[in-house]
């Protein structure tokens, strides 16, 4: 099978990491339909907006960003804001467009000799800010690198079924698998930015990342802003149109609207919940959302440590805690209540949830007693400040919780602090998110299988590794849904997470601002953001 779309598409970027399907061989016609099918339906829904209006070159993007990055470096950073920044600087081989479909990045072409064997033809033009021209050899050295141990990358599971990297000129490589592996696709077009050996090696690639992106990075000061400025050589003809981007790091509060409105900033990432009816129809701003791209929001149990390595203790906790009011109350009746690791319209949704019937607080009681706590217990909540929506979640979390007999307590750290803690395993429970989830695989292999780069839960079952394995290894959109139907059953029973909500994005700009949009993968996409006239 090939896929050619062609270089110089227009991209509105949707969809970043997390792979949907690849398309492998068997497995061509469903993938292409299930893509088009998770493409989101962004919308804008403040009146007089000015998608409609032509976009003009120049200008300085001032954008509002929930918090700070941990690293830029893409094959290390774990903080969805890194990524927001990132995906400015680095380029992919394909990416996912607005309708679902594969698009040409810096590859122009991509072909399977077999489940396991796949081609890709390279652009010729593209150069990376430090000067050096985009061949093979970056494509290759980018994947060994995420997959040697001492990179320490997340995404290495995503990446396991790599087998080899051949170059076979300096613009084209053949991918080698393992075995036949259905997110593979998908994956290279949310999680693989490109970069280069020369740059990885001079600097410290954490704080001086060098991409082919449509933006070159120019200076991080250290809790006030992150500036990009346009990069001449970008291979892509007439993006980007902005000359520079300023990242600011601003609370998701009323000093945000303010800004917003004082013309401070020109772009915000999110908005205060609390006033989103309000200020998705102020007539001042442009409002974007969709309904599938978004983030799930989890409780996480530390299932090594007491008491929470008994089922029955996690369980109580599920039948306990009442999903609506959190959504309610924490999230102001935005978002979805949380089922499963995707929204409800996703085509990988099955709608199952065995706690439908909850909150049931006698079968709480009842399995708390199972569990030797007939009189109830005190546990410890890890808490973060700077997203006041989970925060607030182990607020409403706790009283709903002392109608148990359980007394939870709550710790606020900072967010740099919470991470570390969070992934080494010290805390009893917290709730944590996986950003950018479209493909169930990439939430199982990393959040859920055993040893899994974010599986803070410390659980283990070597049957849902089994599944998981199964499920990766199959390129049919039918039999992947069953098995993951399988794998939710088993995380459900055991219970080392409970899904309490589905986040959905809120992009607030001036009327000024086109061209943003919010996509699955949660990619900016700013080389098509523009000033009109």
């Amino acid at each position: 099978m090939t896929n050619n779309p062609g270089p110089g598409l227009p991209r509105r970027s949707f969809l970043r990491r997390a792979g949907l399907l690849g398309l492998a061989v068997a497995g061509a016609g469903s993938a292409g339909s299930l893509l088009a099918a998770c493409a989101p339906s962004a919308s804008s829904t403040a009146a007089g907006g000015s998608s409609g209006s032509a976009p003009k070159a120049g200008g300085i993007l001032k954008a509002a960003l929930t918090g700070e990055p941990d690293s830029l470096d893409p094959a290390v950073s774990s903080v969805y804001t890194g990524a927001q920044v990132y995906d400015g600087i680095f380029s992919k081989l394909i990416d996912i467009g607005p309708n679902g479909d594969l698009v040409a990045r810096l590859a122009t072409r991509w072909t399977s000799q077999d489940a396991k064997t796949w081609t890709f033809d390279l652009v010729d033009n593209a150069y990376f800010h430090n000067g050096e021209k985009f061949t093979g050899n970056d494509v290759k050295y980018t994947f060994e690198r995420i997959l040697d141990p001492k990179t320490a990358s997340a995404y290495a599971p995503l990446y396991a079924p790599i087998d080899a990297v051949e170059v076979v000129s300096p613009t084209q490589v053949t991918f080698h698998l393992k075995a036949s592996f259905g997110p593979f696709l998908t994956n290279l077009a949310n999680n693989g930015e490109i970069v280069n050996q020369k740059a990885i090696e001079s600097k410290d690639p954490a704080r001086n990342p060098v991409g082919t992106g449509p933006f070159q990075f120019v200076e991080w000061v250290q809790g006030d802003h992150i500036t990009l400025k346009k990069w001449d050589k970008y291979f892509r003809s007439g993006r980007p149109y902005l000359d520079e981007v300023d990242f600011r790091f601003l609370l998701v509060d009323q000093s945000r609207v303010d800004a917003l409105s004082a013309g401070e900033i020109n772009w915000a990432d999110a908005v205060p919940l609390q006033q989103l009816p309000t200020l998705s129809k102020d007539p001042r701003f442009s409002y974007e959302t969709s309904p599938v791209a978004g983030i799930p929001d989890f409780l996480a149990m530390n299932v090594a440590k007491a008491p929470f390595d008994k089922k029955e203790v996690r369980q109580a906790i599920a039948w306990a805690i009442d999903r609506k009011a959190i959504r309610q109350i924490a999230y102001f009746g935005s978002g979805e209540v949380g089922v499963q690791e995707i929204a409800s319209g996703s085509p990988w949704f099955d709608g199952v949830d065995p706690y439908a019937a909850g909150p049931d607080l006698a079968k709480a009681k009842q399995l708390l007693a199972d569990a030797g706590y007939p009189n109830g217990l005190t546990i410890r909540y890890l808490g973060l400040p700077q997203y006041p929506e989970l925060l607030k979640t182990g607020e409403i979390v706790a009283e709903q919780l002392k109608q148990v007999g359980i007394t939870m307590q709550i710790e606020q750290v900072d967010v740099s602090v919470w991470f570390d803690r969070y992934s080494k395993g010290d805390y009893e429970i917290s709730s944590a998110y996986q950003e950018r989830t479209i493909d169930p695989d990439n939430f199982y292999s990393l959040v859920v299988k055993t040893g899994g780069s974010i599986n803070a839960m410390k659980y283990s079952n070597p049957k849902v590794d089994q599944l998981i394995d199964k499920a990766a290894e199959s390129t049919d959109m039918e039999t992947r849904k069953g098995l993951y139907s399988q794998i939710r059953a088993i995380v459900q029973d055991e219970c080392p997470l409970i899904f309490v909500h589905y986040e959905t994005l809120n992009y607030l700009m001036q009327k000024n601002v086109t061209g943003s949009t919010v996509g699955s993968t949660l990619e900016l996409g700013l080389e098509d953001v523009a000033f009109t006239g």
